[in-house]
């Protein structure tokens, strides 16, 4: 049974600060421009939730993605906590909602003293790193970019957003300079395959 995120009231922000990152792992290297707005301007001096609030079960409700998340459908993402400078990170995902379920794991360090940017290595080869721009104060999302900004993400505690609230998330997001015409919603459940703004999955489902 899906869950839907309920209408998004609070909303606190951070610093650009990263942590999961390696979850979608990588994250290239051709910067874009911010496409900023005044009523989306972010108050920096927000502390951001606990660690252990950030920890856990995250879906991918929407992606500007690097060549290798294109057209994974169903993604979601596991951060457990390892030690005081490490986060353990599972990544699952389809490349249609037929295709079996895939996963990789990949592991974070801290890269500065406040837990705000953890350093990657994709594929445990290429070296990345992440921020959290903004997490609700509930725990509930969390906004991350590449270093960057070549590439972001949007990540949900529920598997179904409604329209509403994924639109206030994108303007968060697009508030930290995240080019979001670039961003697509991730297909979670089939229901969402095809609909306007979805990215279209790698593998159709037949009869789609």
């Amino acid at each position: 049974m899906t869950r839907t995120l309920p209408a998004i009231a609070r909303f606190h922000a951070l610093r650009p600060l990263c942590l999961l990152a390696a979850c979608l792992v990588l994250a290239g290297c051709a910067a874009f421009g911010g496409d900023r707005r005044d009523d989306a301007r972010i108050d920096r001096r927000d502390a951001m939730p606990s660690l252990d609030a950030l920890t856990g079960d995250w879906y991918v409700a929407a992606r500007v993605p690097w060549f290798g998340e294109r057209g994974r459908v169903a993604t979601r993402i596991t951060f457990r906590l390892d030690g005081d400078a490490r986060i353990d990170i599972q990544r699952y995902w389809r490349d249609g909602f037929s295709e079996p379920l895939e996963s990789d794991t990949t592991t974070a360090r801290r890269a500065g003293p406040d837990d705000r940017v953890w350093k990657v290595r994709a594929w445990r080869v290429l070296p990345t790193r992440l921020r959290v721009l903004e997490a609700a104060v509930d725990g509930s999302w969390m906004l991350l970019d590449a270093d960057e900004r070549d590439h972001a993400w949007i990540l949900t505690r529920a598997q179904v957003v409604t329209d509403e609230a994924y639109l206030e998330l994108e303007r968060r997001i697009r508030g930290h300079g995240v080019n979001t015409d670039r961003l697509r919603r991730v297909p979670q459940v089939p229901e969402q395959e095809g609909r306007l703004g979805f990215e279209p999955a790698a593998v159709p489902t037949p009869g789609r």
